[in-house]
């Protein structure tokens, strides 16, 4: 059987008044880097990790953000052979141990953890960052818990985002 629902989803695009390259640059230095979360997850399964030691092991590649880095996708060069000079990268981030505070009370609120934002650059230079507001996705669980996490999970990507796209640090 399939059940389908209509949601509602915020869309927010910030303008920068940094260039592409300084926005990214920024992004990844607050983000911890790119891990290969099914090992760390299948080391600690093996090892018989409590969570406690797993809430560590995950800590230690969190990056200044509270996120990290799953995935990066560069579409410059895409864009490039289109015949585009502009530029975008879409990075999928998160933060495993808030994601299963989320998970645990609905698994498919998994379908949007990790959360995707793209940078992009237009034709005229001006840098932008796109993104889908957090709890606007959740919403449609209409779960206390799972809309907190959304909200702190939302903070912190609003406070990485005002951070990047402005230069200063929260």
């Amino acid at each position: 059987m399939r059940h389908t629902r209509p949601i509602t989803i915020e869309h927010i695009v910030v303008e920068s008044n940094q260039p592409y390259e300084k926005v990214v640059g920024a992004l990844e230095a607050r983000l911890g880097p790119a891990q290969d979360w099914a090992a760390i997850w299948q080391q600690a399964a093996a090892a018989h990790a409590s969570w406690e030691q797993f809430t560590q092991a995950v800590e230690a590649h969190i990056g200044a953000s509270g996120l990290t880095l799953f995935f990066q996708v560069e579409h410059s060069l895409l864009l490039s052979l289109r015949g585009k000079t502009s530029r975008a990268t879409q990075y999928t981030i998160g933060n495993p141990l808030l994601a299963t505070q989320m998970t645990r009370h609905m698994p498919e609120a998994g379908l949007y953890a990790p959360l995707k934002l793209v940078i992009y650059e237009d034709e005229e230079r001006r840098t932008f960052v796109a993104y889908d507001g957090f709890v606007s996705l959740l919403a449609q669980y209409q779960r206390d818990e799972i809309t907190q996490v959304a909200r702190m999970v939302e903070q912190k990507l609003e406070a990485l985002i005002a951070e990047v796209t402005t230069g200063d640090r929260a």
